[in-house]
C-alpha cells in the first residue's frame, strides 16, 4: 500500500450539508488530496450516500465544493465530470448505469455528447464500439459483447463495466462508493490494483466501504462517518479496528486499552 506524499488538495468540502439538512446535524469539512485514497467507513444508513450524491454533484448541498481550488457554483453532474471527477455509485443499475442500453452505450454513457463518441450532435456508433471493445478486453467483462442490453449482465460484470468507464478517462477526483460488491475474489483483486494504480498516478480517491477490512486495505488515510457527521480520522498505517469500529457503532472514539474498574464488593 506504500505510496508517495499526497500532494495538493483535489477536492474540498467546506460546511457541506444534504439538503434537507437534519436539525442538530454537524455540517462536513473534508480535503481530499492528489495520490491519497481517503476511506470512508461506517455502518450502512449514516450518511454515505447522502454524502457522496452532494460531493458529486447528484443531490443538493449547501456549503462549498472546490475542484482544484476553484470552487463549483451549483453543481450537478456534468459540471463535476467537466471539472474531472468521476463517481461510481453504489446502486449500479439505478443510478450508474441503464439497464435498456446496450453495454457499448452504458460505457461511453458520462461522455456521449463529447468527442469522439459524438460529432456535431451525432453519434459516432464506430468510436463508441471501439471504445467499449477495449474495455471489455482490460476489464474481463463477460459475455464479451457490446451489444447486449446492460441490465442483462450479472451484477459483477456491470460492476465491472462502470468501474471501467470511470477509470478510462484519467479522473483526478474518483469517489466509489462499494467498489468490489457483488465481485468475486479476482474480480475484487483486479478493482482494488486499478483503484491502487490510479491514485498512483495522482489521482485523489475516497472510497465508501461497508467492509472495514477493504476499507484498512485500500486506504491512506481513513474517517468514520457516524449519523451523517465525521467523527474520527485516522492514519491508515496506524488504525486500531477496535477504536474504528466503536466511532462506527456508537460515534465515538474507544479508550484503548480500554481501563478496567473493579467491583470491590466482589473481590
Amino acid at each position: 500500500r506504500a505510496s508517495k506524499a499526497p500532494g495538493e488538495v483535489r477536492l474540498a468540502a467546506h460546511e457541506l450539508r444534504p439538503v434537507p439538512a437534519r436539525p442538530g446535524r454537524r455540517p462536513i469539512d473534508l480535503q481530499l488530496r492528489a495520490g491519497e485514497i481517503l476511506g470512508l467507513a461506517g455502518v450502512s444508513g449514516n450518511g454515505q450516500v447522502e454524502l457522496v450524491e452532494a460531493l458529486s454533484g447528484v443531490s443538493p448541498a449547501a456549503g462549498k465544493i472546490a475542484l482544484d481550488g476553484k470552487v463549483i457554483d451549483d453543481p450537478n453532474p456534468r459540471k463535476m465530470i467537466a471539472a474531472g471527477l468521476a463517481y461510481i455509485p453504489e446502486d449500479r443499475l439505478g443510478a450508474g448505469l441503464i439497464a435498456a442500453l446496450p453495454l457499448a452505450l452504458s460505457l461511453a454513457l458520462s461522455r456521449v455528447h463529447q468527442f469522439p463518441f459524438s460529432r456535431h450532435g451525432v453519434l459516432d456508433h464506430g468510436a463508441i464500439r471501439d471504445f467499449a471493445a477495449r474495455q471489455i478486453a482490460t476489464y474481463s467483462i463477460r459475455p464479451a459483447d457490446a451489444s447486449i442490453a446492460t441490465g442483462l449482465f450479472s451484477g459483477g460484470n456491470q460492476q465491472k463495466a462502470i468501474v471501467a468507464r470511470a477509470l478510462a478517462f484519467e479522473p483526478r477526483v474518483l469517489i466509489i462508493a462499494q467498489p468490489t460488491r457483488g465481485l468475486d475474489v479476482s474480480a475484487s483483486e483486479m478493482v482494488h490494483g486499478e483503484i491502487m494504480k490510479l491514485r498512483d498516478r495522482g489521482c485523489a480517491i475516497l472510497v465508501v466501504s461497508d467492509d472495514l477490512d477493504e476499507v484498512i486495505e485500500l486506504s491512506d488515510r481513513i474517517c468514520v462517518l457516524y449519523d451523517g457527521e465525521i467523527v474520527d480520522e485516522t492514519d491508515a498505517a496506524s488504525a486500531d479496528r477496535a477504536r474504528i469500529g466503536l466511532a462506527m457503532t456508537a460515534g465515538r472514539q474507544a479508550e484503548w486499552p480500554p481501563s478496567i474498574v473493579l467491583d470491590e464488593s466482589r473481590v
